[in-house]
């Protein structure tokens, strides 16, 4: 849907209008006129903003789609992740799944691993 055709439709009407009322000596229609002029141009730069924030909105959702895609596939010991077949190197199932970040986990106390960043505890 194009929101600045019409606007810009009703601009060249609206110069019509005026062309046609200076024919016509009466102060208040050329106010009226005027005031609708500008408010149809203030209407015409506020939908140009608001086409702008669109687009920029999609691209900034389009970003942050392809950064919350996991590119790899992890798998599973001792409820962390490991990838690629490394399973010394075990990082937490919580900072994966909800933020897509790849935090390592230290060994705690008893058989757990501990998360430096959320502090999860997985066993």
């Amino acid at each position: 849907m194009d929101i600045i055709s019409p606007l810009n439709n009703s601009l060249a009407l609206l110069s019509r209008l005026r062309e046609i009322s200076k024919h016509i000596n009466e102060a208040e229609i050329k106010n009226v006129l005027a005031d609708l002029s500008l408010e149809l141009a203030d209407a015409k730069l506020a939908a140009a903003d608001l086409k702008e924030q669109i687009v920029s909105l999609r691209e900034e959702i389009s970003i942050l789609k392809a950064q919350q895609a996991p590119t790899e596939k992890p798998e599973v010991e001792r409820g962390c992740y490991y990838f690629d077949g490394d399973i010394d190197r075990l990082y937490c199932a919580a900072c994966y799944d909800s933020k897509g970040l790849k935090s390592l986990t230290a060994r705690g106390p008893g058989n757990y691993r501990v998360c430096g960043v959320c502090k999860h505890a997985a066993k």
